[in-house]
């Protein structure tokens, strides 16, 4: 039998500045920091809102980054109601869409494209799952 998994949970983030990644990430989606700290590889804090999603960010010296060579995260995605009024919002905040600073549309749906301030691409989308159902 399958794992019963009802929806994703968090995603955990090696980042090169916890300060600023921290800025970027509760400022973009209005996230609070719920708890932070450090362990013997680093400073870290958990953000984010019990009825949305969390992102845990833990700082990292590059060489530390990634465990295997060519093993990454490709881009976290997240959804919203309107992608209009999130271009808007993320113009606002002096940031530009990827692809030619514009939308990309999907076959069901349409995501906009930043990148956050250690490089990783986030897909902001108007249509949970792409619209698979």
């Amino acid at each position: 039998e399958p794992v019963n998994a009802r929806r994703m949970d968090h995603v955990n983030m090696g980042v090169r500045d916890l300060d600023v990644s921290e800025a970027f990430y509760t400022t973009l989606f209005g996230l609070e920091v719920k708890e932070q700290g450090s362990s013997p590889g680093g400073r870290w804090c958990i953000i984010g809102a019990p009825d949305r999603f969390y992102l845990c960010l833990g700082e990292m010296p590059a060489p530390q980054r990634f465990k295997a060579e060519g093993i990454h995260i490709n881009h976290v995605g997240f959804v919203v109601d309107d992608i209009d009024e999130t271009v808007r919002r993320i113009r606002a905040l002096g940031l530009r869409l990827e692809f030619g600073d514009k939308t990309v549309d999907w076959p069901r749906s349409r995501s906009a494209y930043i990148t956050d301030p250690d490089g990783y691409l986030i897909e902001i989308t108007n249509r949970f799952g792409g619209g698979l159902g």
